[in-house]
């Protein structure tokens, strides 16, 4: 996905591999490991008649492209991905007490 525009201080619009736009809001923001990583909430309803599911927030990598841009890259590393949800999971849990 490429970031398409920003709509306000927490709502952002991707682009999907089909060029569809997908509405999100930024929930959290890290650095981790000298990277940058977004946790979006999807805001479109593609999920409505479905009682028992819930939103569920989205990671991507944060990478500059080589016009400056920033890029919203899915994390294929099983082990960069469980760093960065543990890392996530330690400041909710931090915030919590």
């Amino acid at each position: 996905m490429t970031q398409n525009e920003l709509t306000n201080d927490n709502i952002i619009t991707l682009l999907d591999d089909n060029d569809e736009a997908i509405d999100f809001e930024i929930i959290e923001m890290l650095e981790i490991a000298g990277k940058r990583y977004a946790f979006l909430l999807p805001l479109n309803d593609e999920n409505t008649g479905e009682e028992d599911e819930e939103d569920e927030a989205v990671i991507f990598r944060i990478d500059p492209s080589d016009n400056g841009e920033e890029i919203f890259s899915y994390i294929e590393d099983d082990q960069e991905w469980e760093m960065v949800v543990d890392a996530y999971n330690d400041l909710l849990f931090d915030e919590d007490e």
